[in-house]
């Protein structure tokens, strides 16, 4: 079965003296899989995810979507993204959110009709009224999403998507993913909350100032009687020694109290 996502040896730095924010990066994704890019701040995770959409140009290495380069028209048809923070024009409500979008997506007005309703239910959008500007951090990402899946994407790319959702909202993202895997859709997702990349992904991959430290499936990476926390802990203090308990003098002072 050929892979949906193909990266190869995938290398980005920002500037000539900087460290490589992404550094011999390789992983394959195949339908119907959900694969977690996972790893602490600034270890490359979004940097890989935007080279894979095509916003960012890699320095080195290869890229394939659906056997083509992630800017052909083709692979980017079949494309779905949820970008950490979604940016909305502010002063649109969400069905003109999405009415925008089929649009870019060629969508003929049956299938707006039909799609825009369904997807609004499905964020929890469909009863609001007001303009965007009004939302709530969750209710954008909320909106974020919906945007993504309007298309029926081949591969969807969720970038933290669950990062501002409560509890309900985490479970719907969850029985999203369910869903899309079983239809043979691909996910990518890139997310800080271990305990919903457990629950969903089939494999993932541990980065590290850039660099893979561990990946497999859940299988291989999660020893039974761990956590994926617990791994991924171990691995970053293993990888990047550091002391994390130097509270400052004027909270352990007894003296000054």
């Amino acid at each position: 079965m050929a892979a949906v996502v193909s990266v190869e040896g995938l290398r980005k730095r920002y500037r000539f003296r900087d460290p490589w924010a992404v550094n011999y990066v390789s992983f394959e994704l195949q339908p119907g899989q959900a694969f977690g890019l996972l790893g602490p701040n600034g270890s490359g995770k979004t940097s890989v995810v935007k080279m894979i959409a095509g916003l960012l140009r890699p320095d080195e290495g290869k890229i394939s979507l659906f056997g083509e380069p992630p800017g052909n028209p083709k692979a980017r048809a079949n494309l779905g993204f949820a970008p950490e923070d979604p940016d909305f024009p502010k002063f649109l409500r969400a069905g003109e959110v999405l009415d925008y979008f089929a649009s870019l997506l060629g969508l003929d007005e049956g299938e707006r009709k039909r799609r825009i309703p369904e997807t609004l239910a499905f964020a929890g959008l469909d009863k609001e009224r007001r303009q965007v500007r009004q939302y709530s951090k969750g209710m954008k990402q909320r909106l974020g999403i919906a945007q993504a899946i309007l298309g029926r994407p081949k591969l969807l790319i969720l970038d933290e998507p669950t990062a501002d959702l409560d509890p309900l909202g985490r479970r719907d993202v969850r029985a999203l993913i369910e869903s899309l895997k079983a239809s043979g859709v691909a996910v990518l997702l890139n997310s800080h909350l271990l305990s919903e990349v457990e629950l969903v992904c089939d494999t993932v991959a541990i980065l590290g100032k850039g660099r893979v430290l561990k990946e497999g499936t859940m299988a291989e990476v999660v020893p039974e009687g761990k956590t994926l926390e617990d791994v991924f802990v171990e691995l970053i203090n293993e990888a990047f020694p550091q002391k994390r308990d130097n509270l400052p003098t004027f909270i352990t002072d007894v003296e000054n109290k």
